[in-house]
């Protein structure tokens, strides 16, 4: 397959934000993918003040209400067309995370879900996002598996689409976080698949690109000999 084609089949595979109005086949798969991101970020928010970076139309952010979250900051540098009942504990702000003034410690928990990897600096990023947690605050973050992608696609996310900015290898994500916050991150992964080196397992890896629209990816603790599409963080700030 030649590289142009390789590129049109990433596009449609890594789908972009999720809306409510696309009543498309890749617009339901967005819609679920969104929904497991937040229904792992909402086991980490009941009391808690939230941030919610790249909150895009605001799918998901009932599960966080419904766990028990105080309230939601919802920031995006587009924000799309929101249902007519949001509830009054969600604050929607358009601007762009990296230059939009928060204050120093005001999130108990800060989720980053989908969005990392169109920041166009990274680290400034997770630097802010430690700034505006508070002591003894959560971080909750993923990135797409860079490994992978150039396994599947034979090239860099950011080659697939100039919209994209860093993704990362499962090594490189752990010491990213571990850098910008001082402690081990857990991690989690979403579409697991197995790398054992046998021709079964190898046959699974390569057709899941292609099966992953057919069900639903929760959110799962990373087991060994396994590496997921989606990697994902929690960092708990020091006190």
């Amino acid at each position: 397959m030649n590289r142009s084609l390789r590129k049109k089949l990433a596009r449609a595979i890594i789908i972009d934000r999720a809306t409510w109005g696309d009543k498309s086949a890749i617009g339901r798969i967005a819609r679920e993918r969104t929904e497991e991101n937040y229904r792992f970020a909402s086991r980490f928010v009941r009391g808690m003040r939230v941030l919610d970076v790249g909150g895009g139309a605001g799918i998901g952010q009932d599960l966080l209400l419904a766990s028990g979250a105080v309230s939601i900051v919802s920031l995006d540098r587009q924000q799309a067309i929101a249902r007519p009942d949001r509830d009054a504990r969600i604050e929607t702000i358009e601007g762009d995370f990296l230059t939009y003034p928060l204050p120093d410690a005001q999130f108990d928990v800060v989720i980053c879900l989908g969005t990392l990897f169109y920041l166009s600096d990274v680290d400034a990023a997770l630097a802010k996002m430690n700034r505006v947690l508070a002591a003894s605050g959560t971080l909750i973050v993923n990135c797409i598996n860079q490994r992978l992608v150039r396994r599947y696609f034979g090239m860099r996310l950011d080659e697939i689409d100039t919209k994209f900015s860093t993704a990362f290898e499962e090594a490189g994500f752990r010491t990213c976080l571990k850098g910008h916050f001082g402690t081990e991150p857990e991690l989690f992964v979403q579409q697991p698949v197995r790398h054992s080196g046998s021709l079964l397992d190898g046959i699974l890896v390569w057709l899941t690109p292609f099966t992953w629209p057919l069900r639903r990816h929760p959110v799962v603790p990373r087991k060994a000999g396994e590496e997921g599409m989606y990697l994902y963080g929690v960092v708990h700030k020091a006190a």
